[in-house]
C-alpha cells in the first residue's frame, strides 16, 4: 500500500460519519509496477458533471429539512459525492498536466474485473433508488419521512457503489460512508427553558405576581389562595395546573400528579369540582372529581358521564366509577386518549349525570395543560400525537434504518420498539421515554 499527500480544500474524512472535516485534497499516484487502465478525458469529465448534478440536487432538496436523520443521510451522501468528484478532478488534473491536490489515501492495484462486477451493482441500485424516490414522491406525513429516509439512504449507498467502483478502476480505497448519524446529532440538545418563568416578565403596566406563577398566563389571577396552597405543597405552576413530580415508592418509576383548578372559587363554596391527569406506576389516568357524592347503580362500575371539548359535539360516555363514589375516570389507553383529544384544547365541559337524574357540571379551562400532558406522557411512556399503526410503521422502519432495531415494523410500539426509541433518544440528548414523542419526531425531522 502506498500513501500521497498535499493539501486543499476538502476537510479529512471522519470514518464514523462520513462528514469532512479541517484542509484535504487529493492526489491520485499510480502503484510502481502496477499500471492503471486510462479512461478518455470525455468519460472523466462527464462523470464530474455527473456528480455535480447529484450535489446541486441533493443540496437542493437538504435545504428544504431541518436537522434530522433525513438532513444527515443526505449530508453524508453529498460528502461521499464530493470526494468522489475531487479524485475524479484530480486525475483530469494529471492527465492534462495542471497543478494536482492531494489526500492521503491508501491505494492497491486496480481490479477490472471487481470494477465490472461493482458497475452491474450500480446499474441495480439505480433503479432500486428510481422506486424509492418514486415511493417518496406519493407520500406525505410520517409514510412520507420514512420513504424519504429510505430514499436517501438508497441513495448514499448508490455514491458509494460509485466510490468503490472508482477504486476498483484507478486502484484508490476510498472510505465507504456508513449510514449514521452526525457527531454533532449526539451531543446534548439544549436544556429546555422552564415553563414556569419569574413572575418579573410581566408586561408593563400590569402588577407583578409571585415569583413561582406561570408568567405565560398574566390573565390568570395567581393571588387565589388555591395557587399559593399549590406552591406550599411543592406543585409547580401550569397556566391554571398545579404539576408535581416523584418517584413511586415501590419501584421508583416516574410518577406525575396535575390538578386544574380552574373551578376554583374565592369564598364559601359548598364543592370544588377538579380534573386530574396522572401517571401512577405505570397507569396513566383522566379523573373528574365532583367533589361530592354521587348516587349510582351499585351493580355498575361506570357512571355516565357527557363532555364537550371546546366547540366540538358532544359525547356521551361511561367513565369508571372512582372508590370516593364523587367522580368518575379514564384509566390506562382510555386516558392516554382522552389526553390526546385535550393537547390541543383550550376547555373542557364534563357532566356526570347520578342515578336519580341529577347532574354535576363543570367546565376546565386548559391553559398550561400541555406542560401536565407531556410529562404524562413520560412518565407513562406514550405519545400525545394521535399516531396510527402505519405511523407507528414508518417510525420502526426509521429507528432500524438509523441502526436501532426495533424489530419488524409491524405497526405495534412493544418493550423492542420501546428500547430502540430510548437507544436513539440517549444518543441524540432527549429525554428517555421510549415512546414516539413531540420533541423525538421533530429531531427524527418528522412534522
Amino acid at each position: 500500500m502506498r500513501v500521497c499527500s498535499m493539501s486543499g480544500r476538502f476537510g479529512a474524512w471522519n470514518l464514523k460519519t462520513g462528514i469532512t472535516t479541517g484542509a484535504l485534497v487529493l492526489a491520485l499516484w499510480p502503484l510502481g509496477g502496477g499500471a492503471q487502465e486510462a479512461l478518455p478525458l470525455s468519460e472523466l469529465r462527464r462523470e464530474i458533471a455527473e456528480i455535480d448534478a447529484s450535489v446541486a440536487e441533493a443540496e437542493a432538496q437538504k435545504a428544504k429539512y431541518g436537522a434530522g436523520l433525513i438532513s444527515t443521510l443526505m449530508e453524508a451522501r453529498i460528502e461521499t459525492l464530493k470526494l468522489t468528484r475531487a479524485v475524479l478532478e484530480n486525475r483530469v488534473a494529471g492527465e492534462t498536466g495542471g497543478a494536482q491536490r492531494v489526500i492521503e489515501l491508501p491505494v492497491a492495484r486496480p481490479d477490472p474485473e471487481l470494477a465490472d462486477k461493482i458497475l452491474a451493482e450500480i446499474l441495480a441500485q439505480q433503479k432500486i433508488v428510481a422506486a424509492a424516490e418514486k415511493e417518496a414522491q406519493g407520500a406525505s406525513g410520517l409514510i412520507g419521512a420514512v420513504a424519504q429516509s429510505r430514499a436517501e439512504t438508497e441513495k448514499l449507498s448508490l455514491a458509494n457503489l460509485r466510490g468503490n467502483w472508482l477504486a476498483a478502476t484507478y486502484g484508490i480505497l476510498l472510505p465507504i460512508t456508513p449510514p449514521v448519524a452526525d457527531e454533532s446529532s449526539a451531543q446534548p440538545a439544549p436544556a429546555k427553558t422552564a415553563t414556569v418563568q419569574s413572575a418579573a416578565a410581566t408586561p408593563e403596566g400590569t402588577e407583578a405576581g409571585p415569583d413561582w406563577a406561570d408568567a405565560a398566563h398574566p390573565e390568570i389571577d395567581y393571588s387565589k389562595a388555591i395557587f399559593s396552597q399549590l406552591h406550599r405543597e411543592k406543585f409547580t405552576i401550569h397556566g391554571w395546573w398545579g404539576l408535581s413530580q416523584d418517584r413511586a415508592a415501590i419501584d421508583d418509576s416516574p410518577k406525575i400528579f396535575g390538578i386544574n383548578v380552574s373551578e376554583y372559587k374565592e369564598g364559601l363554596q359548598l364543592s370544588t369540582p377538579k380534573l386530574y391527569v396522572s401517571c401512577k406506576e405505570g397507569e396513566t389516568s383522566v379523573v373528574f372529581d365532583a367533589d361530592d357524592y354521587i348516587l349510582s347503580d351499585y351493580n355498575v362500575n361506570t357512571v355516565p358521564v357527557t363532555y364537550r371539548i371546546d366547540g366540538q359535539d358532544a359525547v356521551q360516555d361511561r367513565w369508571s366509577k372512582l372508590t370516593s363514589s364523587k367522580g368518575g375516570g379514564l384509566f390506562g389507553a382510555q386516558g392516554q386518549r382522552m389526553i390526546r383529544q385535550l393537547y390541543d384544547a383550550e376547555k373542557l365541559f364534563v357532566r356526570l349525570t347520578e342515578k336519580n337524574g341529577k347532574t354535576h357540571d363543570a367546565t376546565f379551562q386548559l391553559a398550561g395543560g400541555q406542560a401536565v400532558f407531556d410529562a404524562a406522557a413520560a412518565a407513562c411512556g406514550f405519545s400525545t400525537l394521535d399516531l396510527t399503526a402505519a405511523d407507528y410503521r414508518a417510525i420502526q422502519t426509521m429507528l432500524n434504518s438509523a441502526g436501532y432495531e426495533a424489530g419488524t415494523p409491524d405497526g405495534v410500539w412493544g418493550a423492542g420498539s420501546a428500547q430502540a426509541m430510548r437507544a436513539w433518544q440517549a444518543e441524540n440528548g432527549l429525554a428517555t421515554t421510549g415512546a414516539p414523542d413531540r420533541a423525538s419526531l421533530a429531531a427524527m425531522g418528522m412534522n
